[in-house]
């Protein structure tokens, strides 16, 4: 079924022939058959929709466009088996019906999700039921439900032709814009000591020497050398990577998104982030009155959508996953961050992604192998001090 990371995707787009949102659940137990009827009419609209890819109908979550699904959810008390509405629904139906159902803990709080691949149409009743008919194809059009017209069933019968295999170009490079390299030369850096807090020598206050007031402008950044390792010690060993993808195919590819996670010898993970979000060098002295208008300046609202790229740990490794939305026949998508791989030891490296769309079923994998070359080297802070100087002076080079 669905990762949480999917199903927060959903909650991005709005009703429609592939999607419905449903704050109850649907009376089932106990329920009279015009009320069972329903769920049964719902999901037989939804399978017979003119759609790309998987259908789903969200339990416990309520539209609030244009911000995302509100997440309501519904009692845990009630709950429905998957087997009890597969026998509900297969047995009532001329042809099996494929689709599944789950009930989940999702934002904390539980909820129901209900999918219908696609797969070959239409789908009716054998005999009436409740407030459906027999013989008659009910549709999902858009976020409406009506039933089809014989020019629609038709439709239906020409959609099941076999779709071609599909055809994508998967480029990574790097972060000079070449073809990302299979072997790399890194060093692995490690303190032998906790680093000391910095500080320079304040000139004192005489007062007989009008020379020595002054108003204090600056103060020490006290972190300043354990900031200086984190970004140096991370820059020392950082892979950055950027990816494009094309689609060759001769059929259009809707809610695209890539997974991307690395592995190290032995299979351990590698670790993944943004290039854009690794810590900068530090300054060693602060402007206490840039710092102060700083603090005094309103922080920005967060813009209210999912980001293009993240990295998140939901599976226990770091993932990266890059929405690269609907790509037309010929169309070209850009992650539009470089990913930033971290690996920790030399050795063989492998680097693993899967394109996952409405269409491609099951997803396309990709694996790009490299090697890392380098060294462990154990800094004291003459050492630390040292290769800061060398990072500034390079940083004034260029």
């Amino acid at each position: 079924m669905l990762t949480d990371d999917q199903l927060e995707q959903l909650r991005y787009k709005g009703e429609g022939s592939d999607l419905d949102y449903k704050a109850d659940r649907y009376p089932f137990a106990s329920a009279t058959e015009d009320a069972k009827s329903e769920l049964l009419k719902d999901i037989l609209a939804m399978a017979n929709a003119h759609r790309d890819g998987t259908a789903y109908i969200l339990i416990g979550f309520k539209e609030n466009s244009p911000h995302p699904a509100e997440v309501v959810g519904v009692p845990a008390e009630g709950a429905i088996d998957d087997s009890r509405i597969q026998q509900f629904v297969n047995e009532k139906l001329e042809s099996k019906l494929d689709f599944r159902y789950e009930e989940r803990i999702f934002d904390g709080k539980h909820v129901a999700v209900l999918a219908i691949p696609k797969q070959s149409r239409p789908f009716y009743l054998k005999k009436p039921y409740g407030k459906l008919l027999k013989d008659t194809v009910y549709i999902r059009r858009g976020s409406s439900t009506g039933v089809a017209s014989p020019r629609e069933v038709a439709m239906m019968g020409a959609g099941n032709a076999i779709r071609p295999p599909a055809k994508i170009d998967l480029e990574l490079k790097g972060d000079d814009n070449l073809p990302l390299a299979q072997s790399f030369q890194l060093v692995f850096y490690e303190s032998s000591s906790p680093f000391p807090d910095f500080s320079t020598e304040e000139r004192s206050y005489d007062p007989f020497d009008r020379s020595s007031i002054f108003i204090k402008t600056h103060e020490d950044n006290r972190e300043f050398w354990r900031d200086a390792a984190e970004h140096l010690f991370l820059q020392s060993r950082l892979v950055p990577v950027r990816v494009k993808v094309t689609n060759r195919s001769e059929f259009a590819l809707s809610g695209a998104k890539l997974e991307i996670w690395a592995s190290a010898p032995g299979e351990t993970a590698v670790e993944l982030d943004l290039v854009d979000d690794l810590p900068e060098m530090p300054t060693p002295r602060w402007n206490i009155m840039d710092r102060q208008m700083r603090h005094m300046l309103p922080v920005a609202r967060s813009v209210n959508h999912a980001p293009q790229m993240e990295v998140d740990t939901k599976e226990g490794h770091h993932v990266c996953r890059v929405r690269l939305g609907n790509l037309l026949p010929g169309e070209s998508a850009f992650g539009d961050e470089a990913l930033a791989l971290l690996p920790a030891i030399p050795g063989a490296h492998r680097l693993k992604i899967r394109l996952l769309a409405q269409e491609l079923n099951p997803p396309l994998s990709f694996e790009h192998s490299f090697e890392v070359e380098g060294v462990s080297q154990t800094l004291d802070v003459d050492g630390l001090k040292s290769l800061v100087y060398e990072a500034i002076k390079g940083k004034g080079a260029d």
